[in-house]
């Protein structure tokens, strides 16, 4: 069903000096655009993985040379991704509320005003989406804690004296217990040492923790009373394992109080399921834009045309997954109620969250830190049947606005070089994006645009002159007086969309 399907585009140039939603600048956002009448999942993966995005059917490219806040186009690889210990708090927290417990203990001063992925429909809501889901839920701890740390001794050095009561006496019978204060360090130090079984004697055993000690004495009684205890420890061992998302969302007791289900929903062209929701999901659209972004009435109209309508080709393959590919909403129905929704493109190499919007009502439960969860999970799915679906692309990732920082929580997550479009650790590009708002992400200066047009390439660029698909060295030919011009503007183009994507997009003259 693919080998016959054509992309068609029609450039619009740059779009300059315009407002910055991140900085809120007047005139220092820039890029280029370009209007996608239709467009094959397989020519948005590639325009994706050269920074463009799309926001309904219009696509753009940030000019990241100039801009005020340079976007970086960011991934997460799903197969390794691990949840931080902040992210599983908000997955307990929506599970409690599952089972009936309290799930409204927000903290004072906590703002839960959030989108876990932005909008690429208005660049306003995306900085506004970004701002804060409460700094514990997205900051992970820096601090490194080393074995034996002189700082922690010192403040728990009262402690180890009652603990050392044997060294005490001894100390103070030589009469320089209160002589020296890094004496009293190095003691502590070495009594510290001694608790962790690295001993005065190293012909002896290392020392046992009490609660080691205890669950011994308790698997010899049940190995006395003729209990195979390989049971038991198999079972301890797979409760120790580290949990994954997976979990998380599976593991819940059948008798719940609150349900979630979650349903995909095809919006492009529209699905009969997506028709019967529309009332549902536009009056939580309406919610979320009136609480969170405080829009004014008027900015409704801005639902469909950036969220339900796409230029991507529904399309199916055999080694694809069931749903195919194309533009979704997925849908978080909660005791039959419609709470959030996640709108996605699933595409060959991953699924490109697009915007999430949710009723605020329930934004106790940090719905968009857990909607990007989920979408990993969707995504970890996906990835089970149809192989080369690997990654969540999560917009663009902003380093010089704080608030868009929090992407970068999601790992292991990867940024995309503007220079020679290859993806690099996030951890690896930090550095450079702290030295400066735009770099090159590619540590090899030799390394190169592998799909960076030849001036020939664009001879062949396809175009669509009256009704009629030609190259354009052709249209040249037959109908253009302006060669120079047009040569250099589609020039411009090629090196926007690649040397593969001139070849594959038809261009509307």
């Amino acid at each position: 069903m693919s080998s016959n399907l054509k992309s068609i585009v029609e450039y619009h140039g740059p779009h300059d000096n315009y407002k910055c939603g991140y900085c809120k600048s007047s005139d220092t956002n820039f890029s280029d655009g370009m209007w996608a009448h239709v467009l094959t999942v397989s020519d948005y993966q590639d325009l994706i993985d050269r920074g463009w995005r799309r926001s309904g059917q219009y696509c753009y490219k940030p000019t990241m040379n100039v801009v005020c806040c340079p976007m970086y186009t960011i991934r997460c690889a799903v197969s390794d991704f691990k949840p931080t210990k902040s992210q599983k708090k908000v997955l307990k927290r929506f599970n409690k509320h599952l089972t009936g417990g309290s799930s409204s203990e927000v903290q004072s001063g906590e703002s839960r005003k959030m989108s876990t992925c932005s909008t690429e429909s208005d660049a306003t809501n995306d900085a506004e989406t970004a701002a804060g889901e409460g700094g514990e839920v997205f900051v992970e701890s820096n601090k490194t804690h080393q074995d034996i740390n002189v700082g922690d001794v010192i403040a728990s050095f009262e402690e180890q004296e009652k603990m050392d009561a044997d060294t005490k006496d001894e100390t103070e019978k030589s009469g320089t217990s209160n002589s020296s204060t890094e004496q009293r360090i190095s003691d502590a130090i070495q009594q510290k040492a001694l608790k962790k079984g690295l001993g005065a004697d190293p012909e002896k055993a290392p020392c046992k923790k009490a609660k080691q000690l205890r669950k011994e004495r308790k698997l010899e009684k049940l190995k006395e009373k003729g209990i195979d205890i390989s049971t038991l420890q198999n079972t301890n061992n797979s409760k120790n394992k580290e949990k994954q998302i997976e979990d998380f969302i599976n593991d819940l007791p059948e008798d719940l109080k609150n349900k979630v289900e979650v349903k995909l929903v095809r919006t492009s062209p529209p699905s009969p399921e997506w028709i019967a929701t529309a009332k549902e999901t536009y009056a939580v659209y309406v919610k979320y834009q009136t609480v969170v972004h405080n829009d004014k009435p008027e900015k409704f109209s801005q639902f469909k045309n950036f969220l339900v309508e796409s230029p991507l080709v529904e399309e199916y393959r055999a080694n694809g997954p069931p749903c195919g590919y194309g533009s979704f909403h997925q849908q978080y129905w909660l005791g039959g109620s419609l709470v959030a929704v996640g709108v996605v493109d699933i595409l060959p190499a991953c699924v490109s969250s697009v915007y999430f919007f949710y009723d605020p009502q329930y934004m106790h439960l940090t719905l968009g830190t857990y909607g990007a969860l989920r979408e990993i999970a969707f995504t970890r799915h996906l990835h089970n049947v149809a192989p080369d679906l690997k990654y969540y692309y999560m917009g663009y990732y902003i380093h010089s606005c704080r608030k868009m920082r929090y992407k970068g929580n999601f790992t292991p997550s990867y940024l995309l070089c503007p220079e020679t479009y290859k993806w690099f650790p996030i951890k690896d590009c930090i550095p450079k994006l702290e030295a400066a708002k735009y770099c090159r992400l590619n540590p090899d200066l030799d390394d190169i645009d592998e799909n960076f047009p030849k001036e020939s390439d664009i001879g062949y660029i396809p175009v669509w002159v009256n009704g009629i698909v030609m190259h354009h060295r052709v249209y040249k030919r037959k109908f253009s007086n302006k060669v120079i011009e047009e040569d250099e503007e589609l020039m411009k183009y090629a090196k926007l969309v690649g040397s593969k994507s001139t070849k594959s997009l038809i261009l509307v003259k």
